[in-house]
């Protein structure tokens, strides 16, 4: 297996991540948060005040909710880099920042990741997908997920669903609007891996994937004139000042959904797998 080789992201890569909120340069006068305080429970507090302030959210749980939904960008870029440049993003979160906008009622913060080196795919592409979904959602959007939900009480049920949502749409939209066929059976192929073979351990501490459950077929909403795929759960979002009451188009309007499963570590999913 040859070595993966490391270097800084191309002008062209960081402009094409810029569709998904990447900045490369935070400009002066930018009001920012250091991610890694959002893994601490006395610093998310304060930022979920400060932010639930800022949107005219109702409680802590709503104010959970929207996190999630904007920090989805951050697995969209991860997966952007992976299956269209074919690479990996390597970040160290401890310089990682959201870098708001002034005035910004819905909260849609940019996303600054310091240094930002990538390294290219390399060896058995199999395994460099694996450990890039289990660096990302493992080691990422569960402890962020856990964090949040001990701090509100907020279901993990629609915070997963807030992940969810982007990373079909992201899929979705490479898969119909890319013209390179390379890239785009490079995309299915990962699409499909992400939804349907990836394990749930490669998530956190689950006995299945917690993305695939959401991954239901598209119904016709003739007042949208649009095929939608409904959500499992409700986000709450239309609960904001800025929303006025108004709900996402892909609203269920009720949140049924049955817990998680997760791994207690006694059967055979607990079991450490090989890397090769």
């Amino acid at each position: 297996m040859k070595p993966s080789m490391l270097s800084n992201l191309t002008d062209n890569e960081a402009n094409e991540l810029s569709k998904f909120r990447f900045i490369n340069q935070i400009s002066e006068g930018r009001g920012s948060i250091a991610v890694i305080e959002l893994f601490d429970h006395t610093t998310l507090i304060e930022h979920l005040n400060n932010i639930g302030k800022l949107i005219g959210s109702p409680t802590q749980r709503v104010t959970a909710s929207l996190l999630t939904k904007r920090m989805a960008f951050y697995a969209v870029i991860h997966l952007y880099t992976m299956s269209v440049l074919n690479k990996r993003l390597n970040v160290d979160i401890k310089k990682m920042k959201l870098v708001e906008k002034e005035n910004d009622l819905l909260w849609l913060p940019d996303f600054y990741l310091g240094d930002c080196i990538v390294s290219e795919s390399y060896g058995n592409r199999t395994q460099w997908r694996e450990t890039i979904v289990e660096d990302l959602f493992t080691h990422f959007f569960h402890p962020l997920i856990e964090a949040l939900r001990e701090a509100t009480r907020f279901s993990k049920m629609v915070m997963w669903e807030n992940i969810a949502i982007y990373v079909f749409w992201l899929y979705e939209t490479i898969m119909k609007e890319e013209k390179d066929i390379e890239i785009k059976q490079r995309a299915e192929d990962d699409f499909r891996y992400i939804l349907q073979e990836a394990e749930g351990s490669l998530f956190g501490p689950y006995l299945q994937n917690p993305l695939a459950r959401f991954n239901g077929e598209k119904i016709y909403r003739e007042e949208f004139n649009e095929w939608i795929r409904v959500r499992k759960t409700c986000c709450l979002s239309n609960l904001l000042n800025a929303k006025d009451g108004k709900r996402c188009k892909t609203c269920p309007n009720g949140c049924n959904m049955s817990p998680f499963k997760q791994d207690t570590g006694t059967g055979p999913s607990s079991q450490k797998r090989s890397r090769g």
